[in-house]
């Protein structure tokens, strides 16, 4: 039982480089963009791909913005009212293509005052919460060749 793996180390020794321990894998010797001089050391070859990728920031001239007056932040409401509603299922085109969800728009523009309350609060507090729907944040893209 010894012979045969015995043998069958050694072959496999045989063919892998002779016994040698592989190589080591090496990063090329590389040079600096519009230079003709290799670097070979890795301390060289680290830093090169450094200055190309993250090169030094570019001092900025900031004497002009002493004396700059801010305009005031903008709020944006977190409150979704039932005229904001009602506003978005009338500027609906009413002949469209179904959604996803297959609710036609002309639907939504007829029945736009009844559910104006219920999405008004809906959405209110999904801004409040933070949390956006699945289906909000997909789509259907159609590409539609031009003649």
């Amino acid at each position: 039982m010894l012979v045969p793996r015995l043998t069958e180390f050694v072959t496999k020794w045989a063919r892998t480089a002779d016994g040698k321990p592989k190589a080591l894998l090496q990063f090329p010797p590389i040079s600096r963009l519009g230079e003709e001089i290799l670097y070979y050391s890795n301390e060289e070859k680290a830093t090169i791909p450094i200055e190309q990728f993250f090169p030094l920031p570019i001092e900025v001239d900031l004497s002009n913005i002493l004396g700059f007056i801010y305009l005031e932040p903008r709020t944006i409401k977190k409150e979704v009212e039932e005229e904001d509603i009602i506003t978005a299922l009338k500027g609906l085109a009413p002949n469209k293509a179904l959604g996803l969800k297959k609710i036609t728009n002309r639907f939504l523009k007829m029945c736009g005052e009844q559910l104006a309350l219920v999405l008004a609060k809906l959405f209110s507090s999904y801004i409040a919460i933070r949390y956006y729907l699945k289906p909000f944040k997909d789509s259907i893209i159609v590409v539609l060749q031009k003649l």
